[in-house]
């Protein structure tokens, strides 16, 4: 009430904490129409004290002013050559950094300083095929960045996608160099796949491989320095969730209820598959030795050994 926000559906991101402040994105977005902004003044990022609850700085990059459906992507933290920033994927379709201290404009808000922001849209997502520009998050259309960015070796790294109501459709990951300053665009892009479709997936990073899931249901992997394409695997379902590389393999789960276990490498063998019986929304962890997986119905804890599941 206090930010006059109008979220879209609900906000369906994870709160960041730094030190004793809080980053969370507000899910600021459009109405049932899919064409108005009831709120466009309102911020999309916020800073509270993690103490107080006080609000301590907003984001003042006007995304909710181009927002293409809500800003659900959850905020990163990453230091950059030793500056530490705060890495966010807009509404808008493009990511952005700030710094962690808010300063009063000139209109007395306090607002989060914008180290940079990149178009994670390559150029045609932006047009119909009559080359007008498309305003809001269709088909074909632009998409906005609904995965969490990750960050590795001084680098970011971001998909976009849409809502899965919205179905398949052309997608992008980037990565990005976050040293850069102003609209990094050109600058700042290291390399872009567009190899995978709609993505709400974040990406798994390890021994310089990515991995990440798009939406229609395959798993990627690209080397993490030049992007470049290795194995695909389809599982032939649908995909909210996102990769978790642990024990040397790659644990995802579908929305069949399956879990696939694949090999954390470039020819991402299959090693195993679990039907859990229920479909599988939200991404595995491990913990202790314990890989956790929670489906519609069940959460299963998975030991490594039977002395693991003793403990």
């Amino acid at each position: 009430d206090e930010l006059g926000v109008f979220p879209h559906n609900t906000t369906s991101n994870s709160i960041l904490i730094v030190g004793d402040k809080l980053f969370v994105a507000t899910s600021n977005g459009m109405d049932w129409s899919h064409t108005n902004i009831p709120n466009p003044n309102s911020p999309a990022l916020i800073c509270l004290d993690k103490k107080t609850g006080d609000l301590l700085g907003e984001e003042g990059s006007g995304v909710s002013t181009r927002v293409l459906h809500a800003s659900w992507s959850s905020p990163a933290f990453g230091k950059i050559d030793g500056t530490p920033q705060i890495i966010w994927g807009g509404g808008d379709g493009w990511a952005y950094g700030y710094g962690l201290e808010a300063k009063p404009d000139d209109e007395g808000f306090d607002i989060l300083p914008e180290l940079w922001r990149f178009d994670c849209n390559p150029p045609e997502y932006w047009k119909d095929e009559n080359g007008e520009p498309i305003r809001y998050a269709t088909a074909p259309g632009p998409s906005e960045c609904i995965s969490t960015a990750v960050v590795y070796d001084n680098k970011a790294y971001i998909a976009i996608g849409q809502d899965p109501e919205h179905g398949d459709g052309v997608g992008a990951i980037s990565c990005i160099d976050p040293s850069k300053r102003g609209d990094i665009t050109k600058s700042g892009k290291v390399w872009q796949y567009k190899g995978i479709g709609r993505t709400i997936s974040t990406p798994s990073i390890a021994d310089g491989l990515v991995f990440i899931a798009e939406y229609a249901g395959k798993i990627h992997c690209l080397d993490a320095a030049t992007g470049k394409p290795y194995g695909v695997y389809d599982t032939k379902s649908r995909i909210w969730g996102s990769t978790l590389v642990a024990d040397g393999k790659v644990f995802i789960g579908d929305e069949d209820g399956e879990l696939i276990i694949l090999s954390a490498d470039k020819e991402l063998k299959e090693l195993g598959k679990i039907n859990l019986g229920a479909p599988v929304y939200s991404s595995p962890i491990v913990a202790n030795d314990v890989l956790y997986v929670a489906t519609q119905t069940h959460l299963y804890a998975i030991a490594k050994s039977p002395k693991t599941a003793a403990k």
